[in-house]
């Protein structure tokens, strides 16, 4: 597989052509092609991955502000029944010391 990878990146980088390497490492140029192929590829798609959101990604984003605002409003129903029953708003609360 390093083989494969490195005769590849020699390709793409000019340093070897296709016969060289094919001769090298004892296969067809045919399958130096294939590989170069597959490489050329594999980073086009890596690529247009980079271009935005997956929709896995767009997936999360919506949940995540359905979550925003079911917790939102949640949080002002607490406060509005805690105003009607008369229980003062708290903050959050102050650390206290260790009993230890």
């Amino acid at each position: 597989m390093a083989d494969r990878h490195n005769a590849v990146l020699e390709v793409l980088q000019g340093k070897a052509t296709i016969d060289q390497v094919a001769r090298r490492l004892g296969v067809r140029p045919e399958t130096v092609v294939g590989w170069r192929d597959a490489a050329l590829e594999g980073m086009t798609a890596a690529l247009q991955r980079g271009e935005g959101p997956s929709a896995r990604e767009r997936e999360l984003e919506q949940e995540n502000c359905t979550l925003r605002d079911a917790l939102a409003r949640s949080a002002m129903q607490v406060e509005l029944l805690q105003r009607e029953v008369g229980i003062p708003a708290r903050g959050p609360t102050r650390r206290g010391r260790s009993r230890r």
